[in-house]
């Protein structure tokens, strides 16, 4: 079943193939990682949700407290103050007693204080105190008595002659004018909560009451500082408009709030928190108080809380009637204040404190929380992702390990088992399995080789038919032409156009240079010339310029009169006049000494010669084709060879290609040769493995070489199948029995050739038994006990100056043989050595050298 994937995954993964072909490396982070980071998804979102809940307690937990510790100083603010109270009703009541004991008091503790006030039996008993911060003044009477809300506006009698009773009012705004402070003289305002307690004298006579006024500035700088830095239940940075607290009296007018520090300190203000809200603005007696309308449900149900004595919280949403959700997270905190008018009696309820947590700590805890725990999420996948990457690894290193190296084993000869070591104890399983496979693996492998072998052997050693080989062309008809025109065996691309160029060439008497390697047949393209050409009838004279010495060689070519040396007894044409109607074939011409090239350079420009021992020239009417296994261009250019001859000479060049390049013809040249060498008897068949080895071969001799291994192969052979080991390559014929007596057989070189006869031809002397077949060391000469024992007795004799040289070419090794050697044998013998394997030929022709091979060095 296969599955579609979005097309964003697809070139990023690549997810072609069903899961259940996916690689283990897929599989584990495909299909593992975002079921792990699932996982690790909602344990982080329920870990989320229970600390954001136990966060919420906690903040909620440390809110109330706050709350609870404001209220908790107010209440010991006007503790204090009716402590205050009782021990000035119980001391000196005179004003200069009363200025005298507040101004022993410390700044902070007298600034708590605004009015102290006595209203005695007697009116000429009453005064009025007013702390201004740097003295306490004494009022006039006369401006105490007007001040609206005055300490003297009060009529009532309030709680009658108890003791260590305090009455406490409700918040309150007084004014005071023409009050000295600071060298002048200004008009005051104090927003105050007035302590009042009866004033019993001796025989506890009732003289009256005393009241002392807290400032309520005093009220709003406690909550100031639970909102500060410095409280003492500092744990985050809060600044005002993060946590805000109020005062509202039991009436539920908002009284003050936390003083805003960029505004004036001096002064009550309820103007932020009642920012958007509807109600009324002033009550008799404190212009500056609020209250909200009854539509604020939530803030009359904290009231009426607090009326009961109750403490809480509140959404802070709520309590504003915020629609807009936007103080979803913040909380209203709330707390009675209470005071004890008397011992015998319980508190009573004067109003209560509301802390408004609008600070950020909550919000920045869960916050924090959250980037812990996404930190941790994403942490918590990557070692994941790693965890899996090593798995992996764990688990696939070692099955590629395995997998190369039985891909190894298994494709390759070598007998070895699996040993991969540290493996997983499953995977040392799978090894040992494996090795069990290898070796049946092995043993069927063993058993097809030898059958195949036995099979190649077979095949090897059976007939082939080279009438089918030789008649595969797509031609049958040209090279068929070519063989009976011109004697040239072979159906090959490069005989067809070889048979063309001769076939062009003799149709003009223009000169011709066949340029071709030893053994290429290059004097059989020279005949075939001849025979095609108008000249047929006339004589084919052919001359071996490096088999005869230069005076021979002037000899031979342009003749001699009578008595022109002391062995001159009669005249001799030379091949240029013999050739008179005919053709001269001018063989190996790169070895011709400059004296010779020169007399033939002259003799072709001028088409005439001069015999030895005469001053008259003849004309010649004789057509020169000339052929060399040498580079003549390269060497006209090294001073070899005359670049003027080779002009002259290059009229028209053909080539004969080597046997390397033409191997098709080897099934034709092998038939041909069998054939030849038959002798009247049955032409023995080839075997396809004989025929495989001749493909094979280099052919360095080329179809000369092919001729004497065929000649070698005959001569051995039994039977009438010639077998691969028949096929003896770059090898000698076999020695005879040393206890044979041998007389070794002269070379045609170093027959001196008679000054009446034509030297004999190239093919004649390679094909003699000293070259073709080698000659076998004679017992009268002592070979050197280094040299290899096939070599002729030429060859060992040479090998010496050969190992101690490093290498030779064919001048050195005529000097080494010290023989009257032709370059012709010495360039068989070299040929020879490389064909054993004993030297290797570098460079081309005149900078041709031969080096030892590696086995020698």
């Amino acid at each position: 079943m296969r599955y579609s994937y979005p097309p964003i995954l697809n070139p990023v993964l690549k997810i072609e193939k069903p899961v259940k072909e996916w690689s283990i490396t897929r599989i584990l982070l495909v299909l593992g990682t975002p079921l792990v980071a699932l996982v690790l998804l909602l344990m982080t979102a329920a870990t989320s949700r229970i600390t954001t809940h136990y966060l919420n307690r906690a903040s909620a937990r440390n809110a109330h407290t706050r709350a609870l510790a404001q209220a908790h100083e107010l209440q010991q603010l006007l503790k204090e103050a009716r402590y205050e109270l009782l021990n000035l009703a119980g001391s000196d009541l005179t004003p200069s007693a009363i200025q005298r004991y507040m101004m022993d008091k410390p700044t902070t503790k007298r600034n708590k204080y605004c009015e102290i006030a006595f209203h005695g039996t007697s009116q000429a008993d009453n005064f009025v105190l007013l702390n201004t911060g740097e003295q306490v003044w004494r009022v006039p009477d006369e401006q105490a008595a007007a001040v609206k809300f005055g300490t003297f506006k009060r009529k009532e009698r309030i709680g009658g002659k108890i003791q260590d009773f305090v009455q406490v009012d409700q918040p309150m705004q007084v004014y005071y004018t023409s009050v000295p402070y600071l060298g002048s003289v200004e008009n005051m305002e104090f927003s105050v909560i007035r302590l009042s307690t009866p004033v019993i004298g001796e025989n506890d006579s009732f003289q009256g009451y005393l009241t002392l006024s807290v400032d309520i500035l005093e009220i709003q700088r406690i909550m100031a500082l639970f909102s500060s830095r410095q409280s003492p239940l500092y744990i985050f940075p809060q600044e005002k408009e993060r946590n805000r607290s109020f005062f509202f009296d039991a009436s539920g007018w908002l009284i003050c709030e936390t003083a805003d520090p960029s505004g004036p300190q001096n002064r009550v203000s309820i103007d932020d928190i009642r920012t958007g809200l509807q109600g009324d603005l002033g009550r008799p007696g404190f212009d500056s108080a609020f209250r909200p309308s009854p539509q604020y449900e939530e803030y009359w149900s904290v009231v009426s809380a607090v009326q009961s004595g109750k403490d809480g919280e509140i959404g802070f949403s709520n309590f504003l009637h915020d629609p807009n959700k936007i103080g979803k997270d913040h909380y209203l905190y709330y707390v009675p204040i209470r005071f004890q008018e008397s011992p015998e009696q319980d508190p009573v309820i004067i109003g209560g404190i509301g802390c408004i947590d609008t600070s950020y700590m909550l919000k920045t805890s869960r916050h924090d929380v959250a980037t812990a725990l996404g930190i941790s999420w994403v942490s918590a996948v990557l070692l994941t992702f790693g965890a899996f990457v090593y798995l992996e690894r764990r688990i696939s290193k070692p099955l590629v390990r395995l997998t190369r190296a039985t891909e190894n084993i298994a494709l390759g000869d070598t007998e070895a088992n699996l040993e991969l070591a540290p493996l997983p104890r499953e995977l040392g399983h799978l090894q040992h399995a494996i090795n069990i496979l290898l070796l049946q693996l092995r043993n069927t492998r063993n058993e097809s080789r030898i059958r195949q072998g036995v099979f190649l052997e077979e095949m090897k050693r059976q007939p082939v038919c080279l009438d089918t080989l030789t008649d595969g062309g797509t031609d049958r008809d040209a090279p068929q032409a070519a063989e009976k025109e011109f004697g040239i065996v072979g159906n090959s691309l490069a005989v067809r156009n070889l048979a063309g160029m001769i076939r062009k060439a003799a149709h003009v008497m223009a000169d011709v240079l066949i340029v071709g390697e030893t053994g290429t047949g290059k004097e059989l393209a020279a005949e075939a010339i001849h025979r095609a050409s108008s000249r047929s009838s006339g004589p084919f004279i052919s001359i071996n310029c490096g088999a005869l010495d230069e005076n021979l060689l002037m000899d031979a070519l342009f003749g001699h009169v009578k008595g022109a040396f002391s062995e001159a007894k009669t005249d001799r044409k030379g091949a240029f006049l013999a050739a008179t109607g005919g053709t001269l074939h001018l063989d190996e011409i790169g070895n011709a000494s400059p004296k010779v090239q020169q007399a033939l350079l002259r003799a072709l420009a001028v088409r005439r010669i001069r015999p030895l021992g005469t001053d008259q020239d003849q004309p010649f009417d004789a057509r020169v084709i000339a052929a060399t296994n040498v580079d003549l261009r390269e060497s006209a250019t090294n001073g070899t060879f005359r670049e003027d001859l080779y002009y002259r000479l290059a009229v028209i060049t053909i080539t004969t290609p080597p046997l390397r390049d033409r191997r098709e013809d080897i099934p034709a040249l092998v038939r041909y040769f069998l054939m030849e060498h038959a002798s009247g008897r049955s032409i023995p068949e080839l075997s396809r493995g004989a025929l495989d080895k001749l493909m094979l071969h280099d052919w360095p001799g080329n179809i000369r070489e092919l001729k004497n291994c065929i000649t070698r192969a005959m001569t051995f052979a039994e039977g009438s199948i010639l077998l691969s080991e028949h096929i003896v390559l770059g090898q000698p014929t076999p020695q005879a029995p040393a206890a044979s007596p041998h007389i070794e057989t002269p070379t045609p070189e170093a027959r001196t050739p008679r000054r009446d006869e034509t030297p004999p031809k190239a093919d004649d002397r390679a094909n003699g038994p000293g070259d073709a077949l080698g000659a076998t060391p004679s017992p009268m000469s002592p070979p050197d006990s280094d040299a290899p024992p096939e070599l002729s007795v030429r060859q060992r004799k040479a090998w010496p100056t050969i190992v101690k040289n490093g290498g030779t070419n064919r001048a050195q090794y005529q000097e080494a043989v010290g023989e009257e050697v032709s370059v012709r044998t010495a360039q068989y013998d070299l040929q020879e050595l490389v064909a054993r394997g004993l030297l290797k030929k570098t460079g081309k022709g005149p900078s041709s050298r031969y080096v030892l091979t590696g086995r020698f060095r």
